[in-house]
């Protein structure tokens, strides 16, 4: 009998296993694993941190770290959260990415 690995993406989800939402200002990059619903923290090609989502959604980490960490905010978001206006999120990273 085969035993299958819970962790494990299924062959049928049409998900990247890996998605990148954003890098911070403090330079570290932000990875959603969608394999095993992680979100991963990588800086200087080393992963400095692991957080599990749980009963959490992507959306809710990124409405978290952009609100509610102190002088953490996304330097070049990649992914926008469902509660915010998705076209003005992306007018504000187009803005931030031109300059003057």
């Amino acid at each position: 009998m085969t035993r299958s690995e819970p962790n494990t993406r299924k062959r049928t989800d049409p998900r990247p296993a890996y998605t990148g939402l954003d890098t911070d200002t403090g330079g570290a990059s932000h990875v959603y694993r969608t394999a095993d619903e992680t979100i991963h923290t990588v800086q200087d090609g080393k992963r400095i941190e692991e957080f599990v989502l749980g009963l959490r959604t992507v959306d809710d980490y990124v409405t978290f770290v952009r609100d509610d960490i102190e002088g953490l905010d996304g330097e070049t978001r990649r992914y926008i959260a469902d509660a915010e206006d998705p076209f003005a999120a992306l007018a504000d990273e187009v803005a931030r990415g031109v300059a003057v």
